[in-house]
């Protein structure tokens, strides 16, 4: 039922850029040091430690123990090496993109339509989405970096194969 938490989280955590301080480390690092590369003068350290544990628990991060007995120290995985932000192959930016708002708001409309008819996407947006794109620059330029970053990781596949 929580489902979306999953991707939400992920979002926050490409959007905090989380992927990539780790994996700037060579060892995995504390919350503490984690939240001090955040670009945040004050980081709700509790909330990131929420994110953390579920995105442990999806695989995307690992914690480790320390034998001392101190703080959990968080590394990068090799799930999490698919969402860097600067990575040749990554796929930040199609996250990023299907979990905006003008992705995400036609889902709240299905069973209006189920009801009455219609598509979910024009009835929040008045539009169909080719036309509502060029209106909406920020994400414009988000769906073509969605794009870009997909072919590349599929061209890349193909080409192998």
């Amino acid at each position: 039922m929580f489902a979306f938490a999953d991707s939400m989280a992920l979002k926050a955590a490409i959007e905090l850029r989380i992927p990539d301080i780790l994996h700037s480390h060579d060892a995995p690092v504390t919350l503490t040091q984690l939240a001090s590369e955040i670009d945040s003068s004050s980081p709700e350290i509790s909330y990131l430690a929420r994110v953390m544990i579920l995105l442990v628990r999806k695989g995307v991060f690992s914690e480790h123990q320390p034998s001392d007995g101190g703080e959990p120290l968080y590394g990068a995985t090799q799930v999490s090496n698919w969402v860097l932000q600067d990575a040749d192959l990554t796929l930040a930016p199609m996250l990023l993109m299907e979990n905006d708002p003008v992705q995400e708001d036609p889902w709240h409309y299905i069973a209006n339509c189920v009801k009455e008819g219609g598509v979910p996407f024009e009835k929040v947006h008045g539009e169909d989405f080719w036309y509502l794109i060029p209106k909406k620059p920020k994400f414009e330029k988000l769906f073509y970096a969605a794009m870009a970053c997909t072919s590349k990781v599929v061209m890349r596949a193909v080409v192998s194969e």
